[in-house]
């Protein structure tokens, strides 16, 4: 059995380290940085710290797969935002700092601002997509990459 929960973790690491990468490949410019974080030592801070034209952000990353029934939410058993990551949020949020979820399911790319944080395990995949700051269907044009770019930049 703990080899099988290994097992998921290590296949979601692998799905968000393929959205890590197309994400920084689709939004990226020079002068540009970005920084995926592995911390075990600072528990719920995001995946990714990140300066798009002068303005820091951070960013979770999640790569669920989207579930069959429309009614059913997202985060059910897809590796849910924990607690000392939504706690992460509310103090990232009260601070006046800018966070965002990304979430790349297999349909969908969705920009979530990190209030929604203490909700977004609660929520379908419409649910999501009416809240979203940013999001577009896959396959994900250059020109909507432009607009996520341009959204993050915006509320940063």
């Amino acid at each position: 059995m703990h080899w099988q929960k290994n097992l998921v973790t290590m296949r979601d690491t692998m799905s968000e380290k393929t959205s890590y990468s197309t994400l920084r490949k689709a939004i990226m410019q020079p002068r540009d940085r970005i920084d995926r974080i592995e911390n075990v030592v600072g528990t719920g801070m995001p995946d990714v710290n990140l300066v798009l034209s002068g303005v820091e952000l951070w960013i979770e990353i999640k790569s669920p797969m989207e579930p069959k029934k429309d009614n059913t939410t997202l985060f059910g058993s897809n590796h849910p935002l924990s607690q000392d990551q939504m706690n992460w949020f509310k103090r990232q949020m009260r601070a006046g700092g800018k966070a965002f979820v990304y979430i790349d399911t297999d349909k969908h790319r969705i920009l979530i601002n990190g209030t929604w944080a203490d909700r977004i395990n609660t929520m379908t995949v419409q649910e999501l997509l009416d809240e979203a700051a940013w999001w577009s269907m896959k396959p994900t044009f250059a020109d909507q990459w432009k607009q996520l770019r341009s959204v993050l930049v915006k509320h940063g």
